[in-house]
């Protein structure tokens, strides 16, 4: 079983401003998983280099996708692991205003290479309808690759359909909201369609304002 976490940090802050990312790692230390999606990261001296920090207390690798430059470092998205990282890219998504990134990382578990994702689409709708469709046109290039993509997408009605399933729709769980302050659903993950989605959940605790979200996967046999 493949457990995976995607997480919104907020810059490590909760929804008040206030520092909560020894709070965060303590949380995921707790949820035990395999793969961690991160979006909202420093790796800079203002705010800390975060993707760093989680790493090193959580004793995964880690790789770091910059998006925006900040301060004498940058700020994006990011890939924690406790599998073989065996290879990553950085692509840039299309964007009118605040650069965006996809993180591509391949990773090696249960004897074969899988492709894990993990972005940050823009709050402007016709920037993240660009992103989705050129994340579609990705993975049409490699349909027999077992992928995942996670983050946090902007929006409470995406579809990457038939390309993906959506975890939490597997489960009827798709009416979660994953920023509850807003009570609107931003984060998912998506599975390719060789995975069997063998559970999902919410991880409630307010340390961001988004909640952690949690699926488990088996690739089928075939």
């Amino acid at each position: 079983m493949l457990r995976t976490v995607s997480y919104n940090i907020h810059s490590g802050r909760d929804l008040f401003w206030r520092k909560r990312l020894e709070h965060m790692v303590r949380t995921l230390k707790v949820l035990q998983p395999d793969l961690i999606g991160l979006q909202e990261v420093h790796q800079n001296s203002k705010y800390g280099y975060q993707a760093a920090y989680a790493a090193e207390q959580l004793g995964y690798a880690y790789v770091f996708a910059p998006s925006i430059p900040l301060a004498d470092g940058y700020y994006g998205n990011a890939l924690l692991t406790r599998l073989p990282l065996t290879g990553t890219r950085v692509i840039s998504l299309p964007a009118k205003r605040e650069k965006r990134t996809l993180l591509a990382a391949t990773v090696s578990w249960s004897g074969r290479d899988i492709s894990v994702w993990t972005t940050h689409c823009s709050l402007n709708q016709a920037s993240r309808y660009d992103q989705l469709q050129l994340l579609a046109e990705l993975t049409r290039q490699e349909p027999d690759v077992p992928r995942l993509l996670m983050g946090d997408f902007n929006s409470s009605a995406i579809s990457l359909s038939p390309h993906f399933v959506d975890c939490a729709m597997e489960h009827g769980k798709q009416h979660l909201p994953t920023i509850p302050a807003f009570r609107r659903r931003l984060d998912y993950i998506f599975a390719s369609r060789h995975w069997r989605v063998c559970g999902y959940e919410l991880y409630p605790i307010a340390w961001s304002d988004h909640l952690p979200i949690i699926a488990e996967l088996r690739l089928h046999d075939s």
